[in-house]
């Protein structure tokens, strides 16, 4: 991605938007919404409705855009609600702004006016494990697509070591505490089991609190499919467990027991095989943490950019993946069976 490649949010670039993805006539309004590692979400308000505009950080390749369309599109077709991608006046999904517009990828999606989801609400794991079953269920084919490296690959103890010396030298305000998770890391790292692609099926991949939002009539409305790509069915279920059964390394048995009972009512079939299952944890928060502390290290990029990776590294590392979890995860998961619901 080019440097300083950015969003302008200006009229001219709502008009382009507009006329690109065929929203009507008229003028727009562009208003900054949330943004996170990969990207940042902006609503454009035009005559003809509301719209989201996602601004890519890190670009978007058609090809792969398009098979997460039609994965996205399947599990609509069994009752996953989330927004709809909208095409260009050329049937592209991506578009590349002009530079007068800041020359970012962006792709626009219909909008939802929704509220985040409260930790404490009852209906939660009821819908987060039937939604999962409902996406493994499709078995939907990977079509020869590799598993990212990203969930099963992780760096060398030397790239480590390498990091840290680069941070202190540039005075970054993770150092310290990078020092200090430096042999946890190592240790994390060796816990990784590369996955074996022939049991691989297409999934979403980022099932997590903050990509769900309810809206007015109630529904659950799962957001951030661009991940979607490759994942074994027994790593996908742990991902989950963690992201919505275990708080700052506490394990909440009870929200466990739920949703794994509620994954086998909708016909969910992986079991966890053991700590390997927790592979694809270990290497996202191993290769999140590098990435930001390499990012944070690019002078070359926009201060702003530097300085969320930086904040990214000290929060990822404040809680860290815990083996202790993952088994207490095994343990609890294991006791499901004798459930009666």
């Amino acid at each position: 991605m080019p440097d300083r490649v950015g969003f302008i949010p200006s009229q001219e670039t709502a008009s382009y938007l507009i006329e690109r993805y065929q929203l009507g006539s008229g003028s727009g309004q562009l208003s900054s919404v949330a943004r996170g590692a990969m990207g940042r979400i902006w609503r454009l308000s035009a005559a003809s409705g509301t719209y989201a505009v996602k601004e890519m950080f890190w670009g978007a390749d058609e090809s792969a855009v398009k098979r997460e369309v039609a994965f996205r599109d399947a599990a609509a077709g069994v009752g996953v609600v989330s927004p709809a991608n909208l095409r260009t006046d050329d049937a592209s999904y991506v578009c590349v702004l002009p530079p007068e517009c800041g020359g970012a990828p962006v792709r626009m999606f219909s909008w939802v006016d929704g509220r985040t989801i409260s930790p404490d609400d009852p209906h939660v794991p009821q819908w987060v494990g039937r939604t999962l079953a409902l996406l493994h269920s499709l078995r939907h084919p990977c079509d020869g697509v590799a598993p990212d490296p990203w969930y099963d690959q992780v760096p060398e103890p030397a790239r480590w070591y390498d990091l840290l010396a680069q941070g202190e030298a540039a005075k970054q305000p993770w150092a310290h505490t990078f020092a200090e998770s430096t042999p946890l890391l190592c240790s994390l790292a060796c816990q990784v089991i590369p996955a074996d692609p022939a049991g691989a099926v297409f999934s979403h991949m980022d099932l997590q609190p903050q990509n769900v939002l309810i809206d007015r009539s109630g529904n659950y409305i799962l957001l951030d499919w661009e991940d979607a790509g490759p994942d074994l069915p027994d790593r996908g279920l742990a991902s989950l467990l963690c992201c919505w059964g275990v708080h700052d390394g506490v394990v909440d048995a009870d929200r466990v027991r739920q949703i794994v009972s509620a994954y086998r009512r909708a016909g969910g079939y992986a079991s966890l095989t053991g700590l390997e299952s927790f592979s694809r944890n270990l290497a996202g928060f191993i290769n999140y943490v590098a990435a930001q502390a390499a990012f944070s290290l690019e002078t070359e990029q926009a201060a702003e950019m530097r300085e969320h990776a930086a904040r990214e590294v000290v929060s990822s590392l404040a809680n860290p993946a815990r083996m202790e979890s993952f088994r207490e995860l095994l343990d609890v998961v294991g006791t499901v069976g004798a459930i009666r619901d």
